[in-house]
């Protein structure tokens, strides 16, 4: 992976610390390989030779709908605004009468 690698969705930098095998907390330079060069910031691109991507590093933040229903529950809000999807399904349920 080259170290300019971006995300096509966010644009958030690939080629960091923390989505990289060898990356672990409270070990040396949080680090597991003995040799690689120490790495302050571990969520910025680097240089590091060592660098090898861990399966399932990533973990998505809320979706638009699940960041609305958190804000309602922060401020008290019976329930959040009903999106088009959730009318859509709402409509389907009438219509096929799950409940």
């Amino acid at each position: 992976m080259a170290r300019s690698a971006q995300c096509r969705a966010c644009r958030a930098d690939l080629h960091v610390c923390k989505l990289c095998e060898f990356h672990a907390r409270g070990i040396a330079n949080e680090c597991r390989e003995p040799i690689a060069e120490r790495v302050v910031d571990k969520t910025r691109a680097n240089f590091c030779g060592y660098y090898k991507p861990r399966p399932g590093a990533y973990t998505p933040g809320l979706s638009a709908a699940g960041a609305e229903a958190a804000l309602a529950a922060l401020f008290g809000e019976a329930e959040p605004p009903a999106t088009q999807a959730d009318a859509t399904r709402s409509a389907l349920d009438a219509l096929f009468r799950k409940d």
